[in-house]
């Protein structure tokens, strides 16, 4: 078995993700094509639209044939954490030999600064921290670092383009997790086509994932069975009309976690100089979470690393859940039918509960996304938890 890995969420799972999967194969010349999804919520830090299941199988049907799952410590964590558990699961089956990952921009460039941040020159440090200090968001902070020690290797504004598209950013994480976990994996590059990232338009061949929820939301299914494979399709309709997100219901139990959460307690992992304290404090002011947001959002505390600490508070993922990630594994959702035979390949992947019971951090780590599962079906209107009560599916 010959495989290449691709880290992903399809939140929903459409025609461009088919592209990529069809892509990848070609250009490693492989045998076997494996997903590492996020599982019951996103990188977003949001709940998926659909079940991990239902995303699977969606892929299954578009070309994929193992999916296995992300676990949360990583999926709804900042972009490096989640790069870093992706290829590091990736890197525990012997057969992945290639990552491939969509960019906006070629890979010459793109190791190029991979190198640079990997390396961390004092250049580099001395601008991030300093820029840091200025109160600069994260990621305007690593942008400069990395122009200031490209040492003329880029010139600042083909830098500073790059490092503004997010497929190219978390194709840099990849490119650096690999490097710093010295994986056996060669890493493949397939130009991002169709619409942007946050294009919520719904023509041309391809579009966005974003314009698919958009598509999903509004029930708009005949404009949105053009970019859903077929076999999904029905699946996904099925899925929103009965087991569709409680928004309401979402965001209530995370403002009670952030009413909740005290000094006491580990921080959050993405959480910083006591910013977990102010969004408490907001949370016992206001009940809805747009407002506990919007109180707390300033120019270094972004949106979206707003909702990650809030998503995190909810699910109990600390600081000291991100050092112990080594130790997580990923998760069998599903496979095609005829590759039954070998599952048996994937090492390292836990297939049935009992796999989580090697050693106490992988069992304890198992349970932050069980927590994740129980949660997800109660804000779907579920019986049961839908991680430790799901079975591999086929298709």
């Amino acid at each position: 078995m010959k495989a290449v890995a691709i880290i992903c969420e399809y939140n929903p799972f459409h025609t461009g993700h088919a592209y990529h999967i069809a892509a990848a194969k070609q250009a490693c010349d492989a045998d076997t094509v494996i997903g590492i999804m996020s599982g019951c919520f996103v990188q977003r830090a949001e709940p998926a639209v659909v079940s991990p299941v239902v995303r699977a199988k969606a892929a299954l049907y578009g070309g994929m044939d193992f999916v296995v799952e992300l676990p949360v410590v990583f999926s709804c964590s900042a972009g490096s954490l989640f790069a870093e558990g992706g290829a590091t699961i990736a890197g525990k089956i012997p057969a992945v030999k290639y990552l491939a990952m969509g960019t906006e921009d070629g890979g010459t460039a793109l190791k190029a600064i991979a190198a640079v941040q990997a390396a961390e020159p004092p250049v580099y440090a001395d601008t991030l921290h300093r820029c840091i200090g200025q109160g600069l968001p994260y990621a305007a902070a690593v942008t400069q670092a990395t122009v200031a020690a490209m040492n003329g290797i880029l010139s600042a504004r083909a830098c500073e383009s790059i490092l503004k598209k997010p497929n190219n950013v978390l194709a840099i994480e990849y490119l650096k997790a690999i490097t710093r976990h010295k994986l056996d994996i060669t890493p493949v590059f397939i130009p991002r086509t169709g619409n942007g990232y946050n294009d919520d338009s719904t023509t041309g061949e391809y579009i966005s994932a974003t314009a698919a929820r958009n598509l999903l939301a509004s029930k708009d299914y005949a404009t949105l069975g053009r970019y859903i494979p077929r076999n999904g399709l029905d699946e996904l309709i099925a899925e929103q009309e009965n087991f569709a997100v409680k928004t309401e219901i979402y965001e209530a139990l995370t403002v009670h976690a952030l009413r909740t959460h005290t000094a006491d307690d580990m921080a959050p992992c993405d959480a910083a100089e006591g910013i977990d304290g102010k969004l408490h404090k907001a949370a016992l002011r206001y009940a809805s979470l747009s407002d506990v947001l919007n109180a707390c959002k300033s120019k270094r505390y972004t949106m979206s690393r707003l909702k990650r600490i809030c998503l995190q508070t909810l699910l109990g993922i600390t600081q000291e859940s991100a050092k112990q990630a080594a130790f997580a594994k990923g998760r069998l959702i599903g496979y095609r039918a005829e590759r039954k035979n070998d599952v048996k390949h994937l090492c390292g992947v836990a297939v049935r509960n009992s796999d989580y019971a090697e050693n106490e951090k992988t069992a304890a780590l198992a349970q932050t996304d069980g927590k994740a599962g129980g949660i997800y079906s109660l804000i779907t209107g579920r019986d049961g938890n839908l991680f430790w009560q799901r079975k591999p599916v086929t298709v």
